[in-house]
């Protein structure tokens, strides 16, 4: 006798094969995200040090300003474009604190700036960091941090 649909061991075989393949999907999804933010992060970390090793090097005077509303950045020499990034597609920029003009009056300002000597600073002198933050669709987050004094570039998992 012929049967002519399928046995119930085998609707349940492809039941569990499909469930497995739905939550590797998944799996797979947040974890390229995660090494998308990574990589966002890291870049973002070797363009300011770019920009202060621009400045060491004196043959101009470079700035980094981060947009945080077209999600990208520019390394400025003078007023002219050096570079121009776009952050990845659902890689946003939160918050920055860099704060060149250091006018308390204006917030804020995003914009990033090295002596000759690569330390941070803003106009008056003042030698100070800062840090960013960026975040992914899965709401994780990565903070590139610029130390106050020495200038020194970093990546955590942790606000500063």
């Amino acid at each position: 006798m012929a049967s002519n649909g399928f046995t119930f061991l085998e609707t349940i075989v492809v039941l569990v094969i499909s469930t497995l393949f739905v939550l590797f999907s998944f799996a797979t999804v947040k974890h390229f995200n995660s090494q998308k933010l990574n990589a966002a992060a890291a870049i973002i970390a070797e363009d300011i040090r770019l920009t202060q090793q621009l400045n060491m090097k004196q043959d101009g005077v470079y700035t980094m300003i981060f947009d945080y509303v077209n999600e990208r950045y520019y390394i400025k020499r003078y007023t002219a474009t050096y570079k121009k990034v776009d952050l990845p597609t659902g890689i946003d920029l939160v918050f920055t604190n860099f704060d060149f003009d250091n006018d308390p009056n204006n917030g804020s300002d995003n914009r990033l700036f090295f002596n000759t000597r690569g330390e941070p600073v803003r106009t008056n002198g003042v030698l100070v960091g800062g840090h960013l933050s960026l975040k992914d669709k899965n709401d994780n987050f990565r903070y590139v941090i610029v130390a106050s004094i020495t200038g020194r570039v970093r990546i955590d998992t942790s606000p500063p």
